[in-house]
């Protein structure tokens, strides 16, 4: 969204905000849209909600269902687990601050590595913040100090 509303100022000198009435933009696939992607995106577009939602090609696995800025698995059509530092556990089982790779069953994949950190927040509420390397809890962590959000919902 980002890149379409630079490539439109570029190529028609105009924002998108000046073209359309965006309401809500719903979006996924990359950490950060409701953070710190989300002054851009208000710049290109106006004041709009920005909505996440957090899948992969074998599916939609959670979505941003109130103005917290995390998302809610989709318990009823998938099972959930995450490898931590201590071991596998299911997903609705992490604490607060409790992060780790999501390994998700579906009928045709079960136990898959997704190859995404997630953050666990408040019950229900969850963030991936990257994919599995071992700078994405400090890419983490840095992008929230540099906007100032230290892990608010």
């Amino acid at each position: 969204a980002i890149r379409f509303g630079r490539y439109i100022r570029r190529k028609y000198s105009v924002y998108p905000k000046d073209l359309w009435q965006t309401l809500v933009v719903t979006l996924g696939s990359i950490p950060g849209i409701n953070t710190h992607n989300q002054p851009g995106l208000t710049a290109l577009y106006g004041p709009v909600a920005i909505r996440e939602i957090y899948g992969a090609t074998e599916g939609i696995f959670g979505q941003q269902r109130d103005d917290r800025r995390a998302w809610v698995p989709n318990y009823d059509q998938f099972f959930f687990e995450v490898e931590t530092r201590s071991g596998a556990k299911m997903l609705h089982d992490m604490h607060p601050g409790e992060m780790g790779s999501l390994v998700v069953s579906t009928p045709t994949l079960p136990r898959y590595r997704i190859g995404d950190t997630i953050l666990a927040l408040e019950t229900p509420y969850f963030r991936c913040i990257g994919r599995d390397k071992w700078w994405t809890p400090l890419k983490y962590a840095w992008t929230e100090l540099a906007t100032l959000n230290f892990g608010r919902l």
